[in-house]
């Protein structure tokens, strides 16, 4: 944004909001990371909404509808701005509970996310020196100019649905063309820093939410997608799940052994294995918790291959700088390079291309040109927020963009004597299914996140700028047990006006009442591993210290409380939003990943989940994602 129009005074009353969330003293160059991030925002009308909103407040007319005072916010005091952030993140208003959630999360993002003082006050090291000066291995075609491609089959989306298509394609002898919004960065560029990184290499900077702000969405935006940025947790869709996948879309693959042959390879690919979990002290805390308690805990499952546990390790969700994540970028591109497939990145593809109800291309921007790329099949494989985004751009309606899924993630956390440096450790290494068959299957899993110091600034409770600063210096000592629901709740993406995506989700009454009792259960987790304080995720964070009744106690008023409109998920899986099923009135795609709407158009990716996985889903999106490539080469060759 330049410097002029709404910026000047949207720079103006970010500056006096970081005041009043950080306190005296924060470096200058904050609001200006603030803007940084709202840039970020997908959708331009909602951008501008809100720099509207924070050029009004710093008018005597617009502050007083926004504050209840004629006082432009900008010529607030650091005590009166304060007070501001805080009647605003407590307020009924939903403009103004937005303004307090936003001015919360920048300033403590731009202060936390980039080097400063802090970092040291907190003990947060930061990353681990420079980048290695590793060559790359993937050579992606310049566009330099408005240009027309062809190939046999245009992939949108280069993750694990869109990488392994393009590499059993290509392997097939296909033409296959990859085109991948994010840019093309490998061990080299990976410089570690939290806010620059989520900037660079997740959707939309990682600012996107659900239209009541009630969940954060989190996913990958790079060539080779959320692979690159995950945490290489490799489960197979536990067998009751597959049943249920098998009744709710009609396709039998799911339990006659052949998705179970698709895993198998896949597996075999990526290395999915059990002997690289070395637990970190966050990890261990939580195993130490559930042995005491007699639950079950085990290995997690992952995608690497010479992973050991060092001092980069909790940081590869800003990229794996030793290269031992197995991502698509070491994986099924390179497979499909090799075989001659060309991958363009820095597409943003705006619509396929349909003619006499058949897919024959697509149309993208590429660095300010407009690309066509004309094919005989075309694969949506941008994940389940951007591949319906993408078709309903297109015309397509019928179920696409309904039913989607967040796997809504929570916590109990903990504050413990010793120092355990949540960021550190094996990216996931422990996890629970004591819970997994509550309801039939619905129940939640427990497992722990490197969280670093911007998330975790972000996430915490703000009610002053002394208390917040007072809990950034006992971070170090904070570890948690997270509890992931598998969700029954169905959500839907739609797309506004000018094409940009949103996201709707609401909770139904019998998952919000899984989530409170998997958060108690997560509490006594981190009781019995040792915690001197136990604290619920809500914005005013009910809290016990352990002894007699405690715990029940505690458990009794987090019922009372709930989970309901004033809580924050996290959703870093996000899945069935073009689901895969055999009638037409209750899926988007059928049994072999064909639109059922346009002819020659597929989805591969974790939007075609007929119903939610209670795993990681990265292995399941490769094991359809390879299911429905090769039954595509059959079709094509």
């Amino acid at each position: 944004m330049s410097s002029g129009g709404t910026s000047v005074p949207a720079h103006a009353v970010l500056a006096a909001l970081a005041r009043g969330v950080l306190g005296p003293g924060y470096s200058p160059e904050i609001p200006g990371r603030m803007i940084e991030t709202l840039a970020h925002i997908p959708s331009d009308a909602q951008r501008n909404q809100l720099l509207g909103l924070l050029k009004a407040a710093d008018t005597k007319s617009g502050a007083f509808l926004l504050t209840g005072k004629r006082v432009p916010v900008s010529w607030l005091s650091q005590a009166e701005a304060e007070e501001l952030v805080l009647k605003w993140k407590t307020s009924r208003m939903p403009i103004q509970k937005q303004l307090g959630a936003v001015a919360i999360t920048l300033a403590t993002t731009a202060l936390y996310g980039h080097p400063s003082p802090e970092w040291e006050r907190i003990g947060y090291q930061g990353p681990m020196g420079a980048a290695p000066d590793t060559p790359k291995r993937l050579h992606p075609v310049d566009i330099t100019s408005d240009d027309v491609m062809s190939c046999d089959v245009v992939i949108v989306g280069s993750g694990a649905g869109g990488g392994c298509t393009a590499g059993v394609l290509a392997a097939a002898g296909l033409d296959v063309v990859v085109l991948e919004r994010g840019a093309y960065r490998a061990e080299s560029d990976y410089h570690h820093y939290e806010t620059r990184s989520m900037h660079e290499m997740y959707l939309y900077g990682a600012t996107l939410t659900t239209t009541d702000l009630g969940c954060r969405i989190i996913a990958g935006s790079t060539l080779g997608g959320g692979t690159v940025v995950n945490y290489t947790t490799s489960f197979r869709a536990p067998d009751f799940v597959l049943k249920q996948w098998a009744d709710e879309s009609g396709i039998d693959a799911f339990v006659s052994g052949e998705i179970e042959q698709s895993y198998d390879e896949v597996s075999k690919r990526v290395n999915a294995n059990f002997d690289s979990s070395a637990a970190g002290r966050r990890d261990a805390i939580m195993e130490e918790g559930l042995k005491a308690l007699g639950w079950h805990v085990d290995n997690l499952p992952r995608a690497v291959k010479g992973c050991t546990q060092d001092e980069q390790c909790g940081f590869c969700g800003f990229g794996c700088r030793v290269g031992a994540k197995q991502n698509t970028l070491k994986t099924y591109l390179e497979d499909a390079a090799e075989h001659g497939a060309r991958i363009v990145v820095g597409a943003n593809v705006s619509k396929v291309v349909v003619e006499d109800g058949r897919a024959t291309g697509v149309i993208a921007t590429v660095n300010g040109h407009r690309l066509r790329v004309n094919a005989r099949a075309v694969v949506g494989a941008g994940g389940s927020i951007e591949t319906p985004a993408l078709l309903l751009r297109s015309g397509l309606r019928g179920q696409v963009g309904h039913n989607l899924r967040l796997h809504p993630g929570t916590a109990a956390w903990g504050f413990f004597e010793e120092d355990v440096r949540a960021w550190e450790g094996t990216l996931q290494a422990r996890y629970s299914a004591e819970f997994r068959h509550w309801d039939g299957g619905w129940g939640p899993i427990f497992e722990t996140v490197p969280i670093h110091p911007a998330a975790g600034a972000a996430a915490f409770p703000w009610f002053s700028a002394q208390q917040h600063r007072d809990f950034m210096e006992q971070y170090r000592k904070v570890s948690f047990c997270a509890v992931l629901a598998r969700d029954a709740s169905a959500g839907r993406v739609k797309v506004a006006r000018d094409g940009s995506v949103r996201v709707q989700y609401k909770l139904n009454s019998d998952d919000k009442r899984r989530i409170t009792e998997g958060v108690i259960a997560a509490g006594k987790v981190m009781e019995a591993a040792g915690a001197r304080q136990v604290n619920s995720p809500h914005p005013v964070p009910i809290t016990y210290q352990p002894g007699p009744g405690a715990h029940e106690r505690w458990a009794d008023e987090t019922r009372k409380t709930g989970y309901g409109k004033n809580t924050t998920f996290f959703s870093y899986h996000q899945m069935g939003s073009c689901r895969m099923g055999a009638d037409p009135s209750r899926s988007a795609v059928g049994p072999d990943n064909e639109s059922h709407e346009v002819n020659g158009l597929y989805v591969l990716d974790a939007s075609t989940f007929p119903l939610a996985s209670g795993v990681n889903p990265m292995l399941s999106i490769y094991a359809i994602a390879n299911r429905g490539a090769k039954k595509l080469a059959e079709r094509l060759s």
